[in-house]
């Protein structure tokens, strides 16, 4: 009788321990949605001289009241030769767009944007993995090898940089993801 009752709470134990490890028919949990900003182009070659489109992009950062960030590139390899505000995720809201900073300095390889949403009550978000645009460049080959453009919105190295919330908090934990061509010398 002793080895049965031994042999019911062993069954017992396992029955437990596979159906706490079953999931049962339940959905799968998605994974979750990394904060990002991004550098995106529909490409990933060019040719010297060659002019191609590009954009800065966000995903996943639940508010937005403001933002600076850099994007840096080596000025012997890449030029930016445009740069625009898109206004349209924004300005969802209802508020307006105050530029503080959108300058590119080819000479060093850099350009600075510092951006804010007014009323601060007017600020955005998303946290689904849907990326929106925020700025559109375009962006020359100088000469030929890898060449990368860089999103940097590191607040340690510039006060203006970074993603800030309604309440001018800096936002943590948004990953960047830069951009690189393969440029050739020729068709």
């Amino acid at each position: 009788m002793k080895k049965l009752i031994m042999m019911l709470i062993a069954i017992t134990a396992i029955a437990l321990m596979i159906t706490a490890s079953c999931d049962c028919g339940t959905d799968p949990k998605p994974d979750p949605v990394v904060p990002t900003v991004a550098v995106l182009s529909s490409g990933s070659s060019m040719v010297v001289g060659e002019v191609v489109e590009a954009q800065v992009q966000m995903k996943g950062i639940s508010e937005v009241a403001g933002f600076g960030l850099k994007l840096v590139y080596d000025p012997f390899k890449l030029e930016i030769v445009s740069m625009t505000r898109d206004d349209n995720w924004l300005t969802s809201n209802d508020g307006s767009v105050q530029q503080m900073a959108l300058n590119t300095f080819n000479e060093d390889g850099y350009a600075k944007v510092v951006l804010a949403v007014f009323p601060t009550s007017a600020s955005v978000g998303s946290t689904d993995d849907t990326y929106k645009p925020i700025l559109d460049l375009r962006v020359r080959a100088k000469s030929a090898g890898n060449a990368t453009l860089s999103v940097s919105i590191d607040n340690t190295a510039d006060s203006d940089l970074g993603i800030f919330n309604a309440s001018a908090d800096l936002v943590t934990g948004i990953a960047t993801e830069n951009h690189t061509w393969s440029v050739s010398s020729s068709y």
